[in-house]
């Protein structure tokens, strides 16, 4: 593997890749609202299939391989890597929320549930709707544009300057292997 840092750099470029997706998929909730969830699905499909696998693999890459040799240097409290820690567990918790309301969307507009009555409408008073998947959406977008510029003008390049190229050929084994696992 080529510097580990470049290939962070790649999983960022992919991942906002999908997210340009998302954006769109806002903007279409945003003017139609739950009319327009039904075009808007694919993509939202796609996007939270993207946050499981690609983005989740990406923070552990940052979590298990690069955070840990710089954290070697500097420690843990109070230090940028615990700050992007941080961000990692609320990006998490948005992008389960977004499957999870997207799930819910997808079950309650199910037709076999509209043949279902009370039923139906137990999961509609409680279930989810276009607004709050949308604004979900607009704060996982926000969260990764804030996030993974912090990543790319701050830790990415302290990261170079740090680094020996021992630690980045550890870190580059590391990644490899997580990697590995997602193919």
């Amino acid at each position: 593997m080529r510097n580990p840092i470049d290939h962070l750099l790649d999983d960022h470029r992919i991942i906002m890749a999908k997210i340009e997706s998302l954006r769109v998929a806002i903007e279409a909730l945003r003017n139609g609202g739950d009319t327009a969830l039904a075009g808007a699905r694919p993509m939202l499909e796609e996007v939270g299939h993207m946050m499981a696998t690609t983005l989740h693999r990406h923070a552990r890459k940052e979590d298990e391989a690069l955070f840990p040799a710089l954290e070697a240097i500097f420690g843990t409290s109070g230090t940028p890597t615990a700050v992007m820690r941080e961000e990692h567990r609320a990006i998490h918790s948005r992008a389960e929320l977004f499957r999870r309301t997207l799930h819910e969307l997808n079950e309650v507009e199910h037709p076999k549930i509209v043949a279902g009555g009370a039923m139906l409408r137990g999961l509609a008073a409680g279930g989810a709707d276009a607004a709050a998947l949308r604004q979900t959406a607009e704060e996982i977008v926000s969260l990764l544009d804030l996030h993974f510029g912090k990543e790319e003008d701050i830790l990415f390049p302290m990261a170079r300057e740090m680094l020996s190229a021992e630690d980045l050929a550890t870190i580059a084994t590391r990644i490899e292997a997580i990697a590995a696992e997602g193919r």
